[in-house]
């Protein structure tokens, strides 16, 4: 049996595993790669806005996720601050990368002051529930009255992109080989 759920913040194990399985290779090569993935791809919303995030689970396993953060402003606050902190002790280069990360969003957040991030284990994907995850997702802010959303990923991701525009999503910025997508709600 399928469900959607709120995310716990216990959940957080299982959505950093989801996290470093479905990342680039690049990015879970060794241990150290792996936590900075989870720390900046996962860990911030499920710690600070579970409220916003829903986990898919397949017979009481969590299979996949799509994490939102409402208050962009803050998500920002926190790459510059807590995980900047955490990412630079692990590595300098993505520690630094860490500063300049939020500034595609600072630049979005009046429009689009809520982010989304979406993985799904490779057996469950192409079934339907990622259209269930995000559904779910955009109906959960629209009824706490945020405005729009955005989301980045890579411009070769051409399966993301044709997801995302099924959406109504549209390309707002490309830079270093990544697409800054968004929506209004």
């Amino acid at each position: 049996m399928v469900r959607i759920r709120t995310a716990q913040p216990q959940d957080v194990v299982k959505t950093n595993e989801i996290c470093i399985e479905t990342a680039d290779e690049r990015l879970k090569r060794n241990a150290r790669m792996a936590r900075i993935t989870s720390l900046l791809f996962s860990e911030y919303y499920i710690t600070k806005e579970s409220e916003n995030c829903f986990v898919l689970e397949y017979e009481g396993e969590v299979v996949g996720y799509i994490l939102s953060a409402c208050r962009l402003g803050a998500f920002c606050r926190s790459y510059r601050g807590d995980i900047f902190r955490q990412v630079a002790k692990l590595s300098p280069a993505w520690g630094a990368a860490c500063l300049f990360i939020p500034a595609k969003y600072v630049l979005m957040q009046r429009k689009y002051p809520a982010h989304l991030h979406i993985d799904i284990l490779p057996p469950y994907q192409s079934s339907g529930y990622g259209s269930r995850l995000m559904d779910t997702l955009l109906a959960h802010l629209k009824e706490n009255g945020v405005r729009g959303v955005c989301l980045s990923c890579g411009a070769n991701n051409t399966r993301a992109v044709r997801f995302y525009r099924k959406y109504g999503f549209k390309v707002k910025l490309r830079a270093f080989g990544g697409l800054l997508m968004a929506k209004k709600l």
